[in-house]
């Protein structure tokens, strides 16, 4: 989505850089034919009302303090995390605490376990929060008139990826830009390990230079703590719009030992595939990424071997609200004749669009990422998962992505195996010699899910209906499948859930690769459709 984002300034140091007049009807995501100007003053514009109406109490209220402390249970140390207060009718993020970051557009901020935030007197709800494996704490307490209510907060990790061997990520960020102490900052608070920013974007350069990289004092890569890793050679090249088919598409480059030369506004030369070559030339393990596989030109560039990967938990999916189609995103008739997509072509689309890729042959790893910086929703909020060889480095990331030992998650954990194998696993069987495969997907969740599926060549082989399905505190389920393929291809989960606005969101692992008796995979019809 071409929407300029603030880069990580607070919201506190937005100014409008031109005159603009809003409509009353204007709505996020709805920009028809603007150009980035006017979205961009849009943007600014909308964002220092939204600081203005909704960061603080309202004006002439009783007022008190909240003081609140977070910590993980059994420790007394702080803990970043994100939040927000709910009082008085209206949803707080400014804090008066400065080590805070607000961010507007999620309406929310991150802390480092320590904060105050002026409320309304009486009946509040602090809503403390850190990614994807603790469990999230609503406390309802009661905030008194001009004095400053202490409240300690204690978050308990549900899940430990990291002791499993497997890492998150967020591959498209926006936000923090250039302030490594808000880079840190939300590694931690969000609990994303690797956070690879992304410093060169062709619509917010701020001076940077597409010829070389800054010097960075710290250098490249910095951590946070052992385990928050903030990476800064990364780029983004997005040229999308028009009707559709009509997008070059969002290039997303991680790990480049110079940038890739931006090319000039509004224009549609070089094309993405040009690009990425150069990206593979002068850095041959950076790692290519597209935001979605639903960019006309993307079909060049993964029939080149040129990606790595795509997003299919990606950045048109938010915490309470999902972004439709457009922007020139593909859109094909014969596809729309199967009807029954209705409010959620957006997620078939993607998904159908990534299983035709697979099902010609070409190995892409699942992704996922959230725009922080462009889009309402925070880091992580879509996130990939990394399985590392070793200690957490970018080099390390990077090789897990290529190697296809990766999940992306809106928010459950999932994971893989075909006889003990995991995702990007290449598997070699005989029709005349080799035993039956036996494929078991894990879904771990502590919120509810429809339906956990195992899916073979892009049709669901079997699935486990779990809508409804009553738990206390978490949902875990696997579901098996032993079988003889008979022909080259691919298998992968996905565990589908319902998100607040009633679309569908979903988990999803990268595929498992079957050669049968040395046979390429291949789809003559999806060979044509593309």
């Amino acid at each position: 989505m071409p929407m300029p984002g603030n880069g990580g300034g607070s919201p506190r140091t937005f100014v409008a850089g031109r005159r603009c007049t809003l409509s009353a009807s204007w709505r996020y995501g709805t920009f028809g034919d603007m150009d980035h100007d006017d979205m961009h003053t849009i943007a600014t514009t909308t964002l220092v009302l939204a600081v203005l109406v909704l960061s603080g109490p309202v004006l002439g209220a009783e007022t008190g303090t909240l003081s609140v402390f977070v910590h993980e249970s059994g420790s007394g140390a702080a803990l970043a995390c994100r939040a927000w207060v709910d009082a008085g009718g209206e949803r707080l993020f400014q804090p008066t605490t400065p080590s805070c970051t607000p961010y507007a557009r999620d309406r929310s901020f991150s802390c480092e376990g320590r904060f105050a935030i002026a409320v309304p007197a009486g009946r509040a709800v602090v809503h403390i929060e850190r990614g994807k494996e603790y469990r999230p704490v609503d406390r309802e307490v009661v905030v008194s008139k001009d004095g400053t209510t202490e409240v300690d907060v204690v978050l308990q990790r549900w899940v430990n990826m990291t002791q499993e061997g497997w890492y998150s990520a967020d591959l498209h960020c926006h936000f923090g830009v250039h302030d490594l102490r808000v880079l840190k900052q939300l590694a931690l608070a969000d609990d994303v390990n690797f956070e690879p920013i992304l410093t060169l974007w062709n619509h917010q350069r701020d001076g940077l230079s597409d010829k070389a990289w800054p010097d960075w004092p710290d250098g490249p890569s910095v951590y946070a703590d052992p385990t928050h890793l903030v990476t800064l050679r990364n780029q983004e090249i997005e040229r999308i719009g028009g009707e559709p088919f009509e997008s070059v598409g969002a290039l997303l480059m991680f790990g480049l030992a110079t940038p890739v030369p931006v090319p000039p506004p509004n224009s549609r030369y070089p094309c993405d595939v040009m690009l990425a070559r150069l990206a593979k030339r002068s850095s041959a393990q950076c790692v290519i990424d597209t935001d979605k596989p639903i960019w006309g030109e993307n079909v060049v560039g993964v029939a080149l071997g040129l990606f790595d990967c795509v997003q299919v938990c990606h950045n048109h999916y938010h915490r309470d609200a999902t972004l439709p189609l457009g922007w020139g995103m593909t859109a094909a008739e014969d596809e729309e004749k199967r009807g029954g997509w209705g409010s959620d072509e957006l997620f078939h689309r993607t998904n159908l669009t990534y299983y035709r890729f697979l099902n010609c042959g070409f190995k892409l790893a699942a992704t996922g990422g959230s725009a922080m910086g462009v889009m309402p929703a925070p880091l992580g909020y879509s996130r990939t998962y990394a399985r590392l060889d070793g200690p957490l480095t970018e080099a390390n990331y990077l090789k897990a992505i290529r190697a296809g030992r990766t999940f992306a998650t809106s928010g459950p954990m999932l994971t893989l195996t075909a006889d003990g194998k995991g995702c990007g696993a290449n598997i070699r069987f005989t029709t005349s010699h080799s035993r039956p495969l036996r494929v078991e997907a894990r879904l771990r969740s502590i919120e509810p899910v429809d339906r956990l599926d195992i899916i073979c060549n892009g049709e669901v082989t079997k699935a486990v209906e779990l809508k409804g399905r009553r738990f206390s505190s978490l949902l875990e389920e696997s579901v098996s499948l032993v079988f003889a393929p008979t022909r080259s291809g691919w298998i992968a989960a996905r565990a589908i859930f319902t998100a607040p606005d009633g679309r569908l969101r979903q988990a999803h692992t990268s595929p498992i690769y079957v050669c049968v008796d040395g046979q390429p995979t291949a789809s003559k019809e999806d060979a044509e459709y593309m």
